[in-house]
């Protein structure tokens, strides 16, 4: 499994679970060491954290992430015939061309943070 394991993802959920408290309070209010904090949030942690540090996570979380998304993130994945699609509108097209030409103006490393991001959603199916 840990060959799924997307730590630039994890950490990036990480981060808007933590909200505006430090790593340090964030790993308290979890009730894991800081140690294992700090490695999830700078991606040096090679194997993906287990079920029950999730859960910690995910309860002591101030951003909307959910167990489901740290489960892919750690390549856990379930089938679901319930695949949703959006309609293509002129709005949408419109938000696309913005988002794009703000996409252009990131430097390569954003650019593929936000194409690893890109991955990993649409892999939720």
């Amino acid at each position: 499994m840990s060959k799924d394991f997307n730590k630039k993802i994890f950490s990036i959920l990480l981060d808007i679970s933590r909200g505006d408290r430090s790593w340090r309070q964030f790993a308290s209010d979890c009730e894991i060491s800081y140690v294992q904090m700090r490695k999830l949030a700078t991606c040096k942690q090679e194997n993906p954290p287990r079920v029950k540090l999730l859960k910690k996570i995910v309860d002591n979380s101030t951003g909307d992430i959910e167990m489901e998304d740290y489960l892919f993130a750690i390549g856990f994945q379930q089938e679901d015939s319930n695949k949703q699609t959006l309609p293509l509108s002129t709005n949408l097209i419109k938000q696309g061309d913005a988002f794009f030409e703000k996409y252009l103006s990131l430097s390569m490393g954003q650019r593929k943070m936000i194409n690893d991001f890109i991955d990993f959603l649409s892999g939720r199916e």
